[in-house]
């Protein structure tokens, strides 16, 4: 997640009674049945606290894994002090041969902490990641209308780099829908958003029956985290970010964002995510197995509606 200017200066505080938030719809009666998505702790703790090139060709060792030929995106970049390299890698598993592209993507890069350390980047954002991984295979299940294709940007906490390279490159005319995975806390509520954008809601809507159909309360967000959603939405590409959180926590988020001088927020309060990502405490010890199997229903829940209604 690339938040450094959306977040400088907050200092608010969570005062001890319960946050309201947007409305949510209530979600449905019946009962949420899980994923079955072995492995899944095992496929993550496979990249956390590894380099972002090694954490690349493990995910492609993941999507080989899943009966996929991936596909990499190579592009140029300037190195610096806290970024060396000259190229980035996204990652692709395509589905399909349809007459459109409905990508669905995350950022499998992480930062340097100032003492040179690479984070572990559980939260941020390798659970994502390994999640897209499953999706992709789920997704091989379905008779699917269109192309989908799976891609995991590098270069994401150096500026969106590999999202701008890639819709620079890609012919953005074929491309229906963009939905952007980034950052999994815990499992109580799905976040999505900007929904201040405009010309999205037709992503928003799919995003609200898949809400409804995976029994996941889900919480928009007129003002949203930055990240490679935002190079899509540059080009005029519908778009959507979604993360997982705790539902608390999710709510005291949007307060965060959203809630302006009357959020009901004290001085010096920052959310509980903003203090994990970028820094060593973003290990495996906060991984959430249940969040991600939770990402994974919604996304595929996603994917399938706007297949069908695109």
């Amino acid at each position: 997640m690339t938040c450094t200017a959306l977040f400088a200066g907050i200092a608010l505080a969570c005062s001890t009674v319960a946050v309201p938030g947007p409305d949510v719809p209530a979600s449905p009666e019946a009962p949420r049945q899980e994923s079955a998505l072995p492995d899944l702790l095992a496929d993550l703790a496979s990249i956390v606290g590894r380099e972002t090139v090694e954490r690349g060709d493990e995910l492609l060792r993941m999507f080989r894994e899943r009966g996929f030929d991936p596909g990499v995106h190579e592009f140029s970049t300037t190195p610096s002090e806290r970024q060396p390299r000259e190229t980035g890698r996204n990652l692709i598993a395509t589905l399909g041969t349809g007459p459109r592209d409905i990508v669905v993507g995350a950022h499998y890069d992480v930062v340097r902490l100032q003492d040179g350390a690479v984070v572990g980047g559980a939260v941020d954002n390798g659970a994502a990641s390994v999640v897209l991984t499953r999706v992709a295979e789920t997704l091989r299940r379905h008779e699917l209308r269109h192309r989908v294709r799976v891609v995991l940007f590098d270069l994401e906490e150096s500026g969106l780099l590999g999202s701008r390279a890639w819709v620079q490159d890609a012919d953005r005319d074929r491309i229906a829908a963009m939905v952007n995975a980034d950052v999994v806390v815990s499992d109580g509520a799905l976040m999505y958003g900007p929904t201040s954008h405009d010309g999205n809601e037709a992503v928003y809507r799919g995003l609200r029956v898949a809400c409804a159909a995976s029994g996941t309360r889900c919480i928009d967000f007129p003002r949203y985290p930055p990240s490679d959603d935002r190079a899509f939405q540059a080009a005029g590409i519908p778009n959507v970010s979604i993360g997982m959180n705790g539902t608390t926590e999710a709510h005291q988020m949007w307060l965060v964002l959203n809630g302006g001088a009357e959020s009901g927020l004290r001085a010096g309060f920052m959310p509980e995510v903003l203090q994990v990502i970028h820094t060593s405490r973003d290990s495996m010890e906060r991984a959430n197995e249940a969040a991600m199997k939770r990402l994974h229903d919604v996304v595929v829940a996603l994917v399938l509606e706007l297949d069908r209604s695109l």
